[in-house]
């Protein structure tokens, strides 16, 4: 027994100890200290929603559900440490099951674990994962991990006809879709790709592969029933914004960054290229000497492993490794958008006349399918490679070498975020602010939270975040809904927020609009332009109650 534990732990030495320690290496400094974690579109606090017409309504209810037996504070780094560990853990299965299929490395040796390993650290050293991280966008990132999965398992169903592996797919892309609605586009021509190889093998003939695609749609639809029928019944804001807040605007705010065409497409191929960048919220990768060195040295490698997919190869192979490619052009040609003029006409037709793509307004997340791709064929490349007596008389030393050249891709993850993101716990009189409210009517009343904006910086935090306080305060909160951002004030068709700025623009000579919005508490934040609500105290129903280091709390006279 004592000898099986043994062999069971050396077993998992490399791919499961050592993505521990990457995760750690990244997550340490968060550990050590305690708080909250702060991004520009992510901001968690001790308060969780549960919309069941959201997507994230079976997320949040697990979080919510977990918040009774650990602190909110506590599950958001756990959180974020398991969208990591996921993307690892995708690249992984993705770099094996292509040694298994093209290798037939079925049982594998500690030399091909220790390569699979460190090629698996490519899904998650990237420009693209660490521009999305840093601008706290982890549902796109979870999004992304379970893409892996999912193309990992359809090349498993692909090679095995295995069915099994299809579930497992489905299940994979329902997640992808709880997280990130519009990854449906970027999966869509993945699935086309599998179901047009396994006609090649003539599967259509089969029964069990109709009754097995048709169970795996049953997943999809089941695991996402909740915000699926909302948007079926008109009940979702979804169908609202996408109908009519999204305009022509937003393709120019969100589109791939790049100063010209060919920059843009560079940057695309280099998995870079997401809009947030230029807002210079976070250091930007692309503004360090050098930094696209480590995947130039990863081109030789993977335009080896493209010439292998088709060397030697039955029709078969060839057809599916051409499909590949196909995608990987289209994907880069989407992801290009409105910025190049070859790529403008077809954006401008699926943003006018493909239900839903004009939810998709930022095409650079086409970039999600490109990365699953290059780790394909990387994987091809150099696991041939090592079959060389040179690379083969020197493992080890390879794969560290190879190691640090795809971390050095986006190095800057490790240690915090490059201590660019800090815990940071919420001011002592929020928290005293929010006692006091709730304490007062238990919350049958609605805070209205001032400054007005989507988007405010904090003194207690030092950068721009997304407004915290509805994550924050026990009763509900309006805050404002204006994302003030390229040319854009306020796309969110929110009627609530529609009166509060029509209040506002009257300095509050209409108190109807507060009493029907049942608005029993104004909390503005010292913040910004604080100060250009001093009309607030001129008002005769409006009443200041407590004056703080950070709030000023007015009560709304019945």
């Amino acid at each position: 027994m004592k000898v099986f534990n043994k062999l069971k732990f050396n077993r998992l030495s490399v791919h499961f100890w050592g993505y521990v320690l990457v995760i750690l290496a990244i997550i340490i400094p968060w550990l050590l200290k305690s708080g909250y974690l702060f991004f520009t579109d992510n901001a968690w606090g001790p308060n969780i929603n549960l919309n069941w017409a959201s997507s994230l309504f079976l997320f949040n209810f697990l979080i919510k559900s977990l918040s009774f037996v650990l602190p909110i504070a506590f599950l958001e780094k756990i959180f974020i440490a398991g969208v990591l560990i996921l993307i690892l853990l995708g690249g992984r299965i993705l770099v094996k099951t292509v040694l298994e299929y093209y290798n037939k490395v079925e049982n594998l040796t500690q030399a091909s674990r220790g390569l699979i390993f460190v090629l698996s650290l490519f899904a998650l050293f990237n420009p693209f994962v660490y521009d999305r991280a840093l601008y706290g966008q982890f549902g796109v990132l979870m999004a992304y991990g379970c893409l892996l999965f999912a193309v990992a398992y359809l090349f498993k169903t692909w090679q095995t006809l295995n069915f099994k592996n299809l579930y497992l797919a489905a299940i994979f892309s329902a997640l992808a879709l709880m997280f990130s609605v519009h990854f449906i586009f970027l999966f869509s021509p993945l699935y086309l790709l599998f179901i047009v190889s396994l006609f090649f093998k003539k599967v259509y003939r089969q029964k069990k592969f109709w009754l097995a695609l048709l169970l795996a749609v049953i997943i999809v639809l089941a695991i996402n029933a909740n915000w699926l029928i909302a948007l079926a019944t008109s009940t979702s804001p979804l169908n609202n914004f996408i109908a009519e807040g999204i305009t022509n605007q937003d393709l120019i705010a969100f589109q791939t960054s790049g100063k010209t065409p060919l920059q843009t497409f560079t940057n695309v191929l280099l998995m870079s290229g997401f809009w947030g960048k230029d807002q210079y919220r976070y250091l930007d990768l692309t503004t360090i000497t050098g930094w696209q060195r480590s995947f130039i040295l990863l081109i030789p490698l993977i335009l080896y492993g493209v010439f292998l997919s088709f060397r030697k190869r039955s029709p078969k192979e060839k057809i599916f490794s051409l499909g590949l490619i196909l995608i990987f052009g289209l994907a880069i040609f989407l992801a290009l958008g409105i910025k190049a003029p070859l790529t403008r006409g077809l954006t401008l037709f699926l943003y006018n006349h493909l239900p839903f793509y004009k939810g998709l307004r930022e095409p650079q997340k086409w970039v999600a399918v490109i990365i699953p791709i290059y780790l394909f064929y990387l994987t091809l490349g150099t696991w041939h490679l090592t079959k060389t007596k040179v690379i083969n008389n020197n493992l080890l030393t390879s794969g560290l070498v190879l190691g640090v050249i795809i971390v050095m891709q986006a190095s800057l993850l490790l240690w915090g975020f490059s201590g660019q993101i800090r815990p940071t716990n919420y001011p002592t009189d929020w928290q005293q602010t929010n006692t006091y409210i709730k304490s007062q009517d238990n919350c049958s009343k609605k805070i209205l939270f001032l400054p007005w904006h989507m988007y405010m910086s904090f003194n207690w935090l030092g950068n721009i975040v997304i407004n915290p306080a509805p994550t924050f305060f026990t009763c509900p909160v309006i805050n404002g809904t204006n994302m003030e951002w390229g040319g854009i004030y306020d796309n969110s068709t929110d009627k609530q927020g529609q009166a509060i700025e029509l209040w506002l623009n009257t300095h509050g000579a209409n108190k109807e609009i507060i009493n029907n919005l049942n608005i029993g508490y104004i909390v503005m934040a010292k913040e910004v332009d604080w100060q250009a609500y001093d009309w607030l105290g001129q008002l005769k129903y409006i009443k200041l109650i407590k004056s703080t280091k950070t709030l000023m709390v007015y009560e709304i006279e019945s």
